[in-house]
């Protein structure tokens, strides 16, 4: 991944080498169709030049109208913002083949993401960087990405929860949350399974963890009252060792579940509040 960031150093030195007399290109008119590339938007400086968002948006102004959503695309307002950019992310689906016609009567060009994986991110946050360098005047440091912290002995396994009841929802290989978590040298108390996995209370009281980060931005319906128990649900009840030892933290980030560059920040915040815990006591 280090040579993404190459990318990024190298955009960001022709941002900064600019001179008044140098002639910038037309100002971009921008679609983001997708609440990740808001944020990547946001973090390359470019929310100026945004004139449309995606419905889900949780980063730019909220007076910008809604362009549509993973649902649907509400093509007249798209025609009536007249963009020169629209980024989109659309999955492993094909992109619609209306909005792939409409991009070339209109002459805009779609910038397509994508936001699995931490390496995903980084390469489409690179793409959007080098799509509008000569407008782009903030580069976030994605080297937090990189799995550079050597393994960390004595934390135990930790387990990632968005949501606890009706049953425990939590992230698993394949999320770049979980890639976030080996990154800081930790061990994922889930080592097999999907990017989402629902567990029963049964299955986390076999996983025994010994530490959990739960994933809970503030103001979704699964965070809870807002106490450590409470945001725990059931889970507070068990005899796990995160629980009778209280190594459980949280991660109330308003975008922590969004895929972005926002992601540094909760990289730092995630390896910070388990290094805190420290290692679990010898046994006698």
């Amino acid at each position: 991944m280090r040579w993404l960031w190459l990318i990024l150093v190298l955009v960001s030195c022709s941002c900064s080498e600019r001179t008044p007399d140098v002639e910038l290109a037309d100002d971009p008119r921008i679609v983001s169709l997708s609440p990740a590339a808001s944020i990547m938007l946001r973090d390359a400086g470019l929310e100026g030049f945004v004139v449309g968002r995606h419905g889900w948006d949780a980063v730019l102004d909220q007076s910008l109208p809604v362009a549509g959503d993973q649902t649907g695309l509400d093509y007249e307002r798209l025609i009536g913002l007249d963009p020169t950019h629209v980024v989109i992310e659309w999955g492993s689906r094909e992109l619609p083949e209306r909005l792939v016609l409409l991009a070339e009567s209109r002459g805009f060009e779609l910038v397509s993401i994508d936001t699995l994986t931490l390496a995903d991110i980084a390469a489409s946050y690179a793409e959007i960087c080098v799509t509008f360098h000569e407008h782009a005047d903030g580069i976030a440091d994605t080297g937090l990405f990189d799995p550079t912290e050597a393994a960390r002995e004595g934390w135990g396994s930790v387990l990632l929860v968005v949501a606890t009841s009706p049953s425990v929802d939590c992230l698993g290989p394949g999320s770049a949350h979980h890639e976030l978590l080996v990154a800081g040298g930790f061990t994922p108390a889930l080592d097999e399974g999907a990017p989402w996995m629902t567990l029963s209370l049964e299955d986390v009281i076999r996983l025994d963890p010994a530490c959990i980060v739960l994933v809970q931005p503030g103001g979704s319906p699964d965070a809870g009252a807002g106490t450590l128990d409470e945001r725990l649900g059931p889970l507070a009840r068990t005899d796990i060792t995160a629980v009778r030892r209280g190594r459980v933290v949280l991660i109330d980030d308003p975008t922590a579940l969004i895929p972005s560059t926002n992601l540094v920040g909760v990289a730092e915040t995630m390896r910070g509040r388990l290094v805190a815990l420290g290692p679990l006591p010898s046994p006698p």
